[in-house]
């Protein structure tokens, strides 16, 4: 309980130092107010980073105690985010604040009203701190100072190296059922010398372990690898409680792990409680909803790493550790897509969460309505009732099942959403409610939305896969709001045309379309217009740019210069394409993402012109700067007028370019080999239109670094060759024959399958015959057999395949 109610203290304290920093702005006599409020909170959250480290339980007095410190944070904060909210101008400049001179008269009733509170709260808070001493709730001694640590265990090489030697301790247990010198292997790599300060009383450990709780075991090695300050004198602590309990060995493991997470790790992890139901996890979904509840502080000595990335630092923590494991991976490496955690985690989650006065004792409010909402939604009636039910995915709407619009059921009872309407509309005043995740929740009308416009707070908003049709401009009210997603959706394009959100930071649109067997395309909303008022963006993808607007809205785009992720749809007229580059040298020095669909050609395309992304004239272009760092490159052109064979140069520069996805690029052989040179790629798609010629060949030395190659309706005929020495790393392969036409493979259809050493997986989709059964032969006789995976026309074109991700993904 100390580390959520630390990590809410710890929030509250960065606000008020703002709200100090602005007291000239504030009503007379409440900046008195703040800085007593700031100064007890700053005592009591040092009293609370030492309850943190204590090793003893807390007793229920401190618990208590605790409790109320956590409340009143959360309502300080409150009070002082909707007090702030109104002071500062969207914009900054003289005309900016005598534009903003009506909202400041027209709020200060509220304000006064505000200020009553905080005077209030002051009056509560000198209580919280006298009540700690009237009732003997002492602080605690302090830890002495951890020793230096003699080795670097920061490295990504060094835990690669230390994780491969728990692997082979995995594998020796499962072939022979006793425990091998490999376990020495990884003790040895510990950051600190316990084979010799400690190794009896590892081994000690280890016996107790295993065999019957290894996973328990490479638990407890990665929380000593993980953190370099352990001693001696804790494990014998820890092989003292084994010795007690033994029936209950993996739990106590876990509690010793778990008191070596920081405190704001412990947080994010306690923060599982609310999704223990779901079967994966988004990652990225995880981090942001981390970032917007306040979870997440940088690393000392990274002030310029972002709150994000701080995020996915204890992603990558709890995964390392073994509290949250790996369900999906992108096809561009290890990098984890979604995640979950195994039912011994559950469980013991949920009793820390209980002992912590987390759940037992009462969710914080701002949790307590997240998961009222939650089941809200997750009662809706579901569409296609005959289908297998699978829990609702609170984190990835695509996973939710489809709703069919209800209005009020027989028994007179509401409708979901006027559910969740009416109980947004009795939240008290002060209350903030930080994340609102309404994905694949279908009846949700405009008047809805306007009801959730109201409640100020709302940091992250998610409207994925629900049949909202237009979004009320009272959107502007969430001024708070940093992660807006709407895709899959057929929201109206204009409606976002008047966005203006000063701390948005994530803007996620678009879902593709089929019209028929040969068209895709991609329908998406407009482009904020004042979006470059919004200096903290780092991801705009997909949104369209109508012509005549190019120009001045790019320009705006160009001044964003945290934007991580770009994703623009367009036509393919020569200004236009002259805008965007010279908009992408602009941003060369942040874009890791680009994302590029064509959607009408350019005037001369029936005259023999075409379209490429690339400056002719070489000049105020991308030439003279491309974006060095771009990892993700995804382009599509409209169908039939690229330039045949060519690829922008620049592209050949790009030394960290991980991910390819082309679309109607009419990529010949000599293209292909270009591709083949670039040093950092794993991942290429080839989709319907990107390649012109009927066999794919890659040659010896190309694609160095390539893992996933997938080939999806290229072309009616095609042969693939993979010669000597090629895509040396390539582990998965997929094919997807034109569905319009049954293939027939024999031998030379697919070729030099034992070729590639590393491959694991060939997948093959379609309606195909193998009349000499040459896949199989080929797979059997490869050295690591790899796996045949395939799939036919009455279940594969029915929906999107395992392999394809949407273009809209983040």
């Amino acid at each position: 309980m100390a580390d959520l109610t630390h990590s809410a203290v710890d929030s509250l304290l960065g606000l008020l130092t703002g709200a100090i920093k602005n007291e000239f702005r504030l009503l007379g006599g409440v900046q008195g107010d703040i800085q007593f409020i700031k100064d007890e909170m700053d005592s009591m959250n040092g009293f609370l980073l030492h309850l943190t480290k204590m090793q003893t339980e807390h007793d229920d007095q401190l618990r208590a105690w605790m409790k109320q410190v956590r409340d009143i944070a959360y309502i300080a904060d409150d009070c002082m985010e909707l007090y702030m909210r109104d002071l500062r101008p969207t914009e900054s400049g003289f005309w900016a604040l005598i534009r903003h001179l009506p909202v400041l008269l027209r709020t200060v009733p509220a304000r006064r009203r505000l200020a009553k509170k905080i005077r209030k709260l002051k009056d509560r808070v000198r209580e919280v701190g006298e009540r700690r001493l009237r009732y003997g709730v002492t602080v605690p001694e302090a830890k002495p100072k951890p020793k230096p640590v003699s080795k670097d265990i920061t490295t990504d090489k060094s835990r690669e190296k230390f994780l491969r030697a728990l692997e082979v301790v995995e594998d020796d247990h499962r072939s022979t059922g006793v425990p091998s010198p490999s376990f020495s292997t990884a003790i040895h790599q510990l950051p600190y010398d316990l084979a010799t300060d400690a190794g009896t009383v590892i081994e000690k450990i280890r016996v107790k372990c295993v065999p019957d709780h290894v996973e328990s075991m490479k638990m407890l090695l990665r929380a000593l690898y993980a953190y370099p300050h352990g001693t001696k004198e804790e494990l014998e602590s820890l092989e003292d409680k084994l010795n007690r309990r033994a029936a209950d060995v993996p739990n106590e493991v876990m509690v010793f792990c778990y008191s070596k997470l920081s405190t704001h790790y412990k947080s994010c992890l306690q923060y599982l409680t609310a999704f223990l139901d779901e079967a994966s996890i988004s990652r990225t979904s995880l981090v942001r909803r981390w970032v917007a509840e306040g979870l997440v502080v940088r690393d000392k000595g990274k002030e310029l790493q972002t709150m994000e990335e701080a995020g996915e630092c204890c992603f990558n923590e709890l995964v390392f550790r073994g509290f949250v494991r790996p369900a999906t991976r992108v096809d561009t490496g290890p990098k984890i897509k979604s995640c979950n955690m195994e039912s011994s985690v559950r469980e013991f989650v949920i009793a820390i969460t209980q002992s912590e006065n987390f759940v037992a004792g009462g969710l914080p409010t701002h949790f307590d309505y997240q998961l009222d909402i939650r089941k809200i939604v997750q009662g809706q009636p579901q569409q296609q009732p005959l289908q297998r039910q699978r829990p609702w995915n609170i984190w990835d709407g695509l996973c939710a099942v489809p709703r069919e619009p209800q209005q009020d059921d027989d028994d007179g009872k509401l409708h979901p959403m006027d559910k969740v309407v009416q109980k947004l509309k009795n939240l008290p005043e002060e209350y903030r409610l930080n994340v609102l995740d309404l994905g694949g929740c279908k009846g949700l009308k405009k008047c809805h939305l306007k009801s959730i416009c109201k409640v100020l707070s709302i940091k992250y908003l998610s409207l994925r896969n629900t049949d909202v049709s237009r979004l009320p401009r009272a959107i502007n009210n969430l001024w708070k709001l940093q992660t807006l997603d709407v895709r899959q959706t057929d929201l109206h394009p204009s409606d976002t045309a008047h966005i203006v959100l000063p701390n948005l930071k994530h803007l996620l649109a678009g879902s593709i379309n089929r019209a028929g067997d040969e068209i895709e395309s991609l329908s998406t909303v407009q482009m904020p217009r004042k979006i470059g008022r919004s200096t903290k963006t780092e991801v705009l993808r997909h949104v369209q740019i109508l012509d005549g607007k190019v120009e001045p809205e790019l320009q705006q785009v160009g001044h964003l210069k945290q934007l991580r992720k770009l994703g623009v749809v367009l036509s393919g007229s020569e200004d236009n394409i002259k805008h965007l580059l010279r908009t992408i040298s602009k941003l060369s020095e942040c874009l890791r993402s680009l994302s590029v669909w064509i959607t009408a050609p350019p005037p001369m395309a029936g005259d023999g012109g075409g379209v490429t992304l690339d400056n002719k004239e070489g000049t105020d272009g991308i030439s003279s700067s491309p974006p060095k760092y771009l990892e993700s490159l995804n382009i599509k052109y409209f169908k039939g007028t690229s330039t045949s064979g060519s690829l922008p140069p620049w592209i050949e520069g790009l030394k960290l370019l991980s991910k390819i996805t082309l679309r109607d690029t009419q990529l010949s052989a000599n293209g292909l080999r270009i591709l083949g040179k670039l040093e950092s790629l794993c991942c290429l798609r080839l989709r319907r239109g990107s390649y012109t010629e009927d066999n794919i060949s890659l040659k010896k030395g190309d694609f160095p670094k390539l893992q996933f190659l997938l080939i999806d309706q290229v072309c009616p005929t095609i042969r693939i060759a993979f010669e000597a020495d090629a895509a040396p790393k390539l582990q998965r392969v997929v094919w997807t024959f034109d569905k319009n036409k049954k293939m027939e493979i024999m031998a030379g259809t697919i070729s030099g399958i034992d070729n590639l050493r590393s491959l694991k997986e060939l997948e093959l989709n379609g309606d195909w015959i193998d009349r000499e059964d040459y896949v199989n032969q080929a797979l059997a006789a490869h050295p690591k057999y790899p796996l045949l995976r395939c799939s036919f026309p009455d279940s594969f074109f029915t929906g999107p395949t395992a392999h394809e991700v949407s273009i809209t993904e983040t």
